[in-house]
């Protein structure tokens, strides 16, 4: 991407962007979550935008996973749009067989799980004297022996003849509800008629139950970049802004592993990993004495404590539940008038007829911030409410700006939106970019951040900088776009590289030395 050697920059007043194509500063945020659900795709990607579209999808509560109330806490407390992710272990697919001479046509449910349940049935309606073709009737219902239908499939004129337009294997493979299990057998399945004229067509019952699997390891979390499978599955997934896992109620937390896969992944995708506190957190006291040595750090991820459940006047269960679901919501709902503004505490309050699970004291919840623990405590005018707007970053070796959950949010929004930008403008057939236009376009965005006192400084020229440089790891002339921005202080500017490459546009601290030449 050969350019003109004279850099371009741009930095307050220099400013002239084409208006007809400014850089958003609104948009929605995007929550991720991973776990266990009663039945759905494995390991897939699903948008959600209510909890009975989630139920339709995955099903409802069970007592072996936290992730359906973590799902309606989120809609309950505002949230908008979720991104599902179900993971298992060693779960199995349920089964059922359809009588065909002497062998048999088997199917398995599409997902694996104890409540998928399906059945099937056969006819050879409208086929005529054709003896080869059959017509099959799938359904999945709401439990084992129910008339309650909650999904339908139809397939008409089916063949066993491989090439034929109908071929079996071919038309089930679009199927939602099951699979097609080889060997086929010689012969169309036998029609499931009734035995007395006038009763209801017969339908085929499973004869294998699914199984949920067993708890979920730190393996199946993370599971695997090359395999799209656990946290990779997110890839797939244009934006993700925060990242929830909450653990199972077995009482088994997931450990440092998945902890520092997901917060590595999440620094990856300019995420926040809302990181649920594990249940041995049972007073403020032990939440700091557990955190002391726990290797739990990172200033892409947040806590909080305590967790929650519902009150008495609720007449629902009273255990704990973690509350990831919650916080990412509140978020969710404040990023409305923009992620660089502080919480506003009126906002952030408990709903739905959940409590702490604790009563932190104003004492207890200083002390839990400058350990990078977020609370949940009442305030004075009654509410339980999220406070502390803190990271995971509470080591001293690490900026104080970076245990700012509001700086680290701004970083991650610039940066995505700086990178979506960038992509619009890179044509990949001929590695051109339109370097003075982009760079207009950038600074007018970071221009609009610094009038909505997003960037630090009493002018532009020390709360922002852009400009395209020569990429210093290119051997050839090659530029990339280096954008450098206040958060702290005025012209304390904290730099990045924005580089395209095989895997796509992708952001990176600039070195010091080469940054600070920009500053000048």
């Amino acid at each position: 991407m050969a350019v003109d050697s004279s850099d371009y920059s741009t930095s307050g007043a220099e400013r002239q962007f084409d208006a007809n194509r400014p850089i958003s500063l609104s948009g929605s945020t995007v929550t991720a979550f991973i776990g266990r659900t009663q039945r759905g795709p494995l390991n897939e990607p699903v948008r959600v935008g209510s909890f009975e579209e989630y139920r339709r999808v995955f099903g409802g509560h069970s007592s072996f996973s936290h992730l359906s109330y973590a799902i309606q806490h989120y809609f309950q407390h505002g949230g908008r749009l979720a991104i599902v992710v179900r993971v298992a272990n060693r779960a199995i697919r349920a089964t059922l067989e359809l009588p065909a001479g002497q062998q048999s046509l088997r199917l398995q449910a599409r997902d694996p799980g104890n409540h998928c349940f399906i059945r099937a049935s056969v006819d050879y309606d409208g086929l005529g004297s054709d003896k080869q073709r059959f017509n099959l009737v799938i359904q999945r219902v709401a439990r084992a022996g129910s008339q309650l239908v909650e999904d339908q499939e139809l397939f008409h004129a089916l063949s066993f003849v491989e090439g034929d337009e109908r071929f079996f294997a071919d038309m089930v493979e679009e199927s939602a509800l099951v699979q097609a299990v080889r060997p086929f057998p010689q012969q169309r399945p036998e029609a499931t008629t009734a035995t007395h004229p006038g009763q209801p067509i017969p339908y085929v019952e499973m004869y294998a139950n699914g199984s949920d699997g067993e708890d979920l390891t730190d393996y199946d979390v993370i599971g695997s970049a090359d395999e799209s499978t656990g946290i990779f599955a997110l890839d797939c997934v244009e934006q993700v802004d925060l990242l929830c896992v909450p653990p199972e109620p077995s009482g088994r937390d997931f450990g440092i592993t998945s902890f520092i896969a997901a917060e590595r992944y999440c620094e990856q995708r300019h995420a926040m990993l809302i990181w649920d506190p594990p249940s041995s957190w049972t007073s403020a006291g032990t939440a700091l004495f557990s955190l002391r040595d726990s290797g739990f750090e990172s200033q892409n991820a947040l806590t909080y404590y305590p967790r929650v459940r519902f009150n008495e006047r609720s007449g629902r269960v009273k255990d704990s539940v973690p509350a990831s679901g919650v916080v990412a919501a509140l978020l969710s709902q404040h990023d409305q008038a923009g992620p660089w503004r502080t919480l506003d505490q009126s906002d952030m309050r408990l709903k739905a007829g959940l409590v702490p699970t604790d009563d932190v004291s104003e004492r207890s919840a200083k002390s839990l911030q400058r350990s990078g623990v977020n609370s949940f405590r009442y305030s004075d005018s009654g509410f339980a409410e999220f406070s502390g707007e803190v990271t995971l970053a509470r080591s001293r070796s690490v900026s104080a700006l970076w245990q700012r959950l509001d700086r680290r949010r701004l970083v991650f929004f610039i940066l995505t939106s700086v990178e979506r930008q960038v992509g619009k403008y890179f044509d990949k057939s001929s590695g051109q970019m339109s370097w003075p236009e982009l760079v207009f376009q950038v600074g007018g965005f970071l221009e609009e951040l610094f009038a909505r006192g997003a960037l630090v400084g009493t002018r532009s020229k020390q709360a922002y900088v852009v400009r395209a440089v020569a990429d210093p790891s290119s051997g050839e002339s090659d530029y990339l776009l280096r954008v450098g921005f206040a958060l702290a202080k005025a012209g304390e500017l904290q730099f990045y590289d924005i580089v395209t490459g095989p895997r796509g546009v992708q952001s990176r601290r600039a070195r010091t030395t080469e940054a600070a030449r920009l500053a000048v």
